[in-house]
């Protein structure tokens, strides 16, 4: 048995199924994206919770351990997504997820540097202090939903 679905086998089942909900999000909005115009994007992935309340107020204790739940399931699945957008396709995915659960969220895109000096787009989610899919960088930030 390979060494990944070794560790898949002895996860409890509500990170599993976490799992299998953030892969299957992954190739959902992938695939979207590839159908659809990017400009409906902020209307369909519109967060549900008040963006006030993402950045001002604190999470409870048990929106927090959900929050880093799916945090780690996002985390775990990116690598078995086929689409090469990784951080916009799991920054939409973490989103649905939240927004399934009523945690408010703010997604961020923006443009910074790569490593190798040229002009890259990011993609970032955060739900109050914490960040769901990490900004890993100097990104100015462009548009916020």
């Amino acid at each position: 048995m390979s060494g990944r679905l070794k560790k898949f086998t002895f996860l409890p089942l509500h990170e599993k199924l976490l799992f299998c909900e953030a892969l299957f999000f992954q190739l959902w909005v992938g695939f979207l994206l590839k159908i659809i115009p990017f400009r409906w994007i902020p209307r369909l992935f519109a967060g549900k919770g008040k963006m006030q309340k993402a950045e001002s107020e604190s999470l409870s204790d048990p929106e927090h351990a959900t929050l880093n739940l799916i945090k780690t399931a996002v985390q775990r699945s990116g690598p078995h997504s086929m689409w090469k957008n990784k951080c916009l396709i799991q920054s939409l995915a973490a989103r649905r997820m939240l927004n399934r659960r009523n945690i408010p969220s703010q997604l961020s895109l923006g443009m910074g540097k790569d490593t190798s000096g040229r002009t890259a787009a990011h993609a970032w989610l955060s739900s109050g202090e914490v960040e769901v899919t990490g900004k890993h960088g100097d990104y100015h930030e462009l548009f916020v939903f």
